[in-house]
């Protein structure tokens, strides 16, 4: 026997089968906060009489979906236990360059958590008058993201012969 109190208390320092108290015997003790008697890490209480929680590097089944055990919110798990992903509000580093949390492609940042620009297809409202995916000067929408105009500098095919990207009718090209 490693001890004998004489007693059927399993709490207070000796178990009803004379064996000293450790972490991992079923029988939550002085100091432990929980017992369940296995070493199963994935369950509801660690190997070390604590219960399990998100950040404790143990991913709980049907509880988390992910747990690295860290406090860095930026890599592949966030520090909710949730798997990163695209709109969560958080740049997850290497994979996104902007996540504002929100589905509005006129932002700076895409849906697509890529940081917006002129050339991508869609309009940033304010800095873009268009934006056609494509840096052709020859069409509706240049090269800068603006509305071709006569004087602009660039010919719209189909449309103009010519543009000299000012105002003067005498040199070459006319106004219109």
């Amino acid at each position: 026997e490693a001890c004998d109190d004489g007693n059927q208390d399993d709490g207070d320092g000796c178990t009803t089968t004379c064996a000293s108290p450790t972490c991992g015997d079923g029988i939550v003790q002085q100091g432990e906060r929980c017992d369940d008697g296995n070493d199963d890490n994935t369950d509801g209480c660690l190997n070390t009489c604590l219960p399990a929680s998100c950040g404790d590097g143990f991913v709980q089944a049907g509880v988390e979906a992910c747990d690295d055990g860290n406090r860095s919110d930026v890599d592949g798990c966030r520090n909710s236990c949730e798997v990163a992903r695209c709109g969560d509000g958080a740049v997850w580093q290497g994979e996104e360059t902007c996540d504002d949390g929100n589905a509005n492609d006129a932002d700076s940042c895409l849906s697509t958590c890529e940081v917006a620009r002129c050339g991508d297809g869609v309009v940033w409202a304010g800095i873009e008058t268009c934006d056609d995916g494509n840096d052709d000067d020859s069409d509706a929408c240049t090269g800068q993201c603006e509305r071709a105009r006569c004087g602009d500098g660039f010919v719209q095919a189909e449309v103009e012969a010519c543009d000299d990207g000012n105002s003067e009718d005498g040199d070459g090209c006319r106004n219109t």
